[in-house]
């Protein structure tokens, strides 16, 4: 970063790291290789846990000074246990790092990135919370790598980051995001956080979970002292001749459990009362921590006293003059009061140049407020907040305001709560930090007794839970309010639950019940732009009840509306809803034309929120449709609108374009490992968890490569449909060649309603699954019957949304089904559908297509040159690829009997040991093991009476098994 000095180290890391270090070499050999590995241009993020005083602090500030005077950047952030600022730990640091841009990075220009920088470390001149349409905290974060990398392009950097147990959800987010996109930077995180109760975070407990196993993540776990390291730390720190040092060792370890900070507390006490033989002296030694703290503080006069104890009110760091002004005290009596506590041990001495006094660690800060009476505690919070009140330059003044403020409600300050903790949520949401806005709502609805305005805050606060995507909570608060709120509140409520519903696709029922309320409440003014929104909304849960007729209906007159009221805005909210009508062939277009309209009024605007679900319908349609160039273009602007707003249902909807666009062209490697990212995914939804499509891609992707081996095994036949996805089940027992249970539960899926809904998101998978069941079992009653349903898909595509699964074209299907029941043209359907593969590049789908065409050529006696040429041409594209499923349809071209009753697995093993592949070889292009290839080759040689591999591949040859 050219022209910017680094700043040194705080005074108060210099003074930390001149403290006696003992104990520390396995730690510090972990921090020396994090560094190694940082210095070699790969991110190291490594958290540091431990209990309270078990030395992270200390091990960090060694780490500072040894790395800073090794020429790297040291930057050092904190979190309070108090209500803090959000993103903190990293607050302090990026606001070092983003002076620096006055004249220094000269490439970090984007404006927008700046101001979010801006309002993220709380400076001076950012106003108004950015548009939740346009800005999202997944930019802000990119907007922090990019500073980050501008530092590290000048030297390595150093993130010490304290305390993250404290840390709000905003500040784990940011970790994360940094973490995952900066490992090819020279960047180290010392990240310490307490890992024993009552501190432990679960929360971050979580983090560090989806973080470990990633590149460069470790973790050191500070351990407890040895009686060999407190020996050591007497014979440094205090001049304890060895032998007296090691005979008092172990009591020492035993009176603190070899936590360090009480070692050196507790031997400081030991110091007051004569040194080591009033170790054994139970009259003279403290009984706890605790008891020699309160021993200390008894050293200070009342007024002292009291001082220290409004400091550790105030915080671990404490500012003198606000300490004066809470204390009502003269700055002389005030740091007579601190170098008192200096004295005993409790606070560090104020050095020169220090603007902030602070405590000797937190447990001394602890254990000053343990020993102040609850009332007086009370009582200091108000002094403390009607001072902060008095000082408008007090850092993080509204968070503390806040904090004091609640902390002393049972006094009557509830109202003064409100008002700050509502102005720390509004500064949340301005930095883009919305759980941790919606939180400070929630504490803020919880302190306020009038129902309207609490009800109000609640409705902030669902407003910030789905801007965090936490649909589950927003759910929550507005069914909350629907039940009791005004009016309005109830409408604006009855609104909030059906976004928080849809977006991750639960079913409308109790939205439907919300709406409709509301509407019977507040009137039908088609002029109101909120009625317009609901009856949206309302169409939008119809439609995800399966009440196609309604959900049409309404959402055509929400559009109507929103048209004739010339309001853009509200013409994107209703189009966007529209476009969740349930997809059949009759509204297919409608759809479509929507989502153009929607995906042009949301550019225009610069609207991410609506152009996400526009180009997931798109893409959609694009599909159905047979339209490559636009299922291209809708899936670069929908996985753009996911890497921008780090939504995790955009990320979703693009992950399922992304897979559907592998699976058809047949890599399947890719297409696996996208089910994994979705379902991963799925899950980060919480409760909202949708895990359902990925067993379904599994299986697609499974079955086509062949590699569905080891599920037979699972599968009996026997399995009651009512303890299954039955259409699934079905497709299992179709694909294994089991009859039986294949005619048996073919016809009572047909028999259920639900399963064979035509509205339903589903129903193009069923419709495919049971006219597969139809044709391998020959069954011309069901094929007919289903005949109708395929023809309201000729000319387009079967998918399951939101791309569950891709069968391609439908009129594959209409063909097979018309050659089993010998009407109509199937060549003719064929060789459309055929065109509509080639025309969208699906391998897949084009061998699958040319495999019916054989399978027809076989059933109508077409020649059997014909039938080769067409099984040569097929082969070309299934081999290649893999494709199983189809290699194993193709058979012999001959007849469908198999010579020496070979398997279909038998087949393909004795044709690639006529290539000249070996078991490992073979095993690895059937996606099995080396023993199980060696096994089918044991059988086909027993079968064939071939003595040998050479005489196998000759009667291979000779059976016309190797086309």
């Amino acid at each position: 970063m050219t022209g910017w000095t680094p700043p040194g180290l705080p005074e108060q890391w210099e003074r930390a790291a001149d403290r006696t270090l003992v104990g520390r070499g396995a730690e510090l050999a972990a921090l020396e290789d994090a560094w190694a590995a940082t210095t070699a241009g790969a991110r190291q993020l490594v958290f540091v846990g431990g209990e309270a005083g078990a030395g992270k602090s200390r091990l960090a500030a060694e780490a500072a000074r040894v790395l800073h005077r090794a020429g790297a950047t040291v930057l050092i952030g904190a979190c309070v246990a108090e209500l803090g600022e959000p993103y903190q730990p990293f607050v302090a640091p990026l606001r070092a790092l983003l002076a620096s841009l006055r004249d220094a990075e000269p490439g970090f220009t984007d404006r927008h990135q700046v101001e979010l920088l801006r309002v993220l470390t709380g400076e001076p001149g950012t106003h108004g919370t950015p548009d939740a349409d346009r800005a999202f905290q997944r930019q802000l974060c990119a907007a922090v790598v990019k500073l980050i990398r501008a530092a590290t392009g000048h030297a390595p950097l150093v993130l010490i980051l304290e305390d993250l147990h404290w840390s709000g959800p905003a500040g784990q987010q940011l970790l994360t995001y940094v973490a995952q996109h900066t490992t090819g930077d020279a960047l180290l995180i010392l990240a310490t956080h307490r890992n024993a109760a009552p501190d432990r975070s679960a929360a971050l407990v979580r983090t560090i979970a989806a973080l470990q196993g990633g590149d460069g993540v470790r973790r050191v776990e500070v351990a407890p002292l040895r009686a060999e390291d407190i020996a050591d730390y007497l014979v440094r720190d205090a001049g304890v001749p060895r032998s007296r040092a090691t005979a008092a060792a172990e009591p020492l370890r035993r009176r603190t459990g070899g936590n360090p900070y009480l070692v050196r507390e507790v031997w400081r006490d030991l110091q007051s009362r004569g040194g080591l033989q009033a170790l054994h002296d139970t009259s003279a030694a403290p009984a706890s921590v605790r008891d020699a703290f309160q021993s200390r503080m008894q050293r200070l006069s009342p007024e002292q006293a009291a001082i220290a104890g409004l400091a550790a009110v105030i915080g671990e760091e404490v500012e003198p003059a606000l300490l004066c002004e809470a204390a009502e005290s003269t700055a002389p009596a005030t740091l007579a009061a601190v170098d008192a506590a200096a004295d005993a041990g409790l606070m560090l001495p104020l050095a020169d140049g220090d603007d902030t006094v602070r405590f000797a660690h937190a447990l001394a800060r602890q254990s000053v407020l343990e020993l102040i009476p609850a009332s007086t505690r009370l009582s200091y919070h108000v002094r403390i907040a009607e001072a902060i009140e008095r000082r408008p330059g007090t850092p993080r003044r509204v968070q503390r305001l806040a904090h004091h403020y609640a902390s002393a409600c049972p006094l009557g300050y509830a109202d003064e709560a409100v008002r700050y903790l509502t102005e720390a949520a509004q500064i949340a949401a301005q930095g883009l930090a919305h759980s941790d806005a919606a939180r400070l709502y929630e504490r803020a609805a919880g302190l306020i007794t009038a129902p309207a305005a609490r009800d109000a805050a609640l409705l902030d606060a669902v407003e910030q839970h789905i801007f965090g995507a936490d649909f589950v909570r927003a759910r929550e608060l507005a069914e909350q309010v629907a039940a009791k709120g005004t009016d309005t509140q109830r409408l604006l409520a009855a609104v909030a639950f059906e976004a928080a519903s849809w977006r991750p696709g639960l079913p409308g029922h109790h939205a439907v019940q919300l709406l409709r309320g509301a509407i019977e409440r507040t009137g039908h003014d088609p002029t109101d732009a909120d009625y317009v929104r609901v009856l949206a909304g309302l169409g939008r849960a119809l439609a995800f009840t399966g009440d196609r007729e309604q959900a049409s209906d309404t959402l055509r007159k929400a559009v109507a509306l929103a048209r004739a009221g010339h309001d853009d805005r509200l013409l994107m909210d209703a189009l966007s809803a529209s476009l969740w009508e349930r997809r059949t062939p009759r509204y297919s277009v409608a759809v479509r034309d929507r989502a153009v309209e929607l995906s042009g009024l949301a550019r225009k605007h610069g609207n991410l929120v609506l152009l996400g679900p526009a180009a997931h319908h798109r893409a959609m349609a694009a599909y159905l449709f047979g339209e490559p160039d636009e299922l291209a273009a809708a899936h670069r602007e929908l996985a753009a609108v996911a890497q921008a707003t780090g939504q995790t249902y955009f990320e979703y909807f693009a992950a399922g374009a992304a897979y559907a666009k592998q699976f058809i062209v047949g890599d399947f490697g890719a297409a696996a490992r996208t089910c994994d990212a979705q379902l991963r995914l799925g899950m980060s939804l919480g409760s909202d968890q949708t895990t359902g499509p990925f067993g379904v891609q599994s299986f697609m992707v499974h079955r086509e490569s062949g590699t569905l081996d080891q599920v037979r095994p699972l599968i009996t036949g026997e399995e009651p449909p009512d303890d299954y996805w039955a259409p699934g089940l079905l497709a299992l027992y179709t694909e294994f060649g089991m009859r039986a249970p294949a005619a048996r539960l073919m016809r009572w899926v047909l028999d259920q309603a639900t399963l064979c809904e035509e509205a339903s998101a589903t129903w193009p998978m069923v419709l495919a699954f049971l006219v597969e069941a139809a044709l391998s079992l020959q069954d011309t009653g069901v094929a007919a019957q289903l005949r109708p349903a395929l023809d309201r898909y000729a000319g387009l595509n079967l998918v399951a949304e939101p791309f569950v699964a891709v069968f391609g074209s439908a009129d594959r299907y209409i063909g097979a089904v018309d050659s089993l029941l010998g009407q109509g043209d199937p060549l003719a359907s064929l060789a459309t559908a055929l065109e509509m593969d080639t025309r969208i590049g699906a391998a897949v789908h084009v061998a699958h297509t040319l495999t019916a065409t054989v399978a027809h050529h076989r059933r109508t006696g077409a020649s059997e040159a014909d039938v080769r040429d067409l099984v040569g041409r097929v082969r070309t594209i299934a081999e290649p690829l893999r494709l199983q499923r189809v290699l194993r349809a193709l058979g012999t071209p001959g007849s469908g009997a198999r010579p020496a009753g070979l398997t279909d697995r038998e087949v393909q093993v004795l044709r690639l040991l006529g290539a000249g592949l070996g078991n490992r070889e073979i095993g690895a292009r059937l996606f099995i093991t080396e023993n199980t290839a060696a096994n089918h080759v044991r059988s086909i040689l027993a079968k064939t009476g071939a003595r040998n591999r050479t005489q196998a591949a000759r009667y291979a040859a000779e059976h016309d098994l190797l086309a």
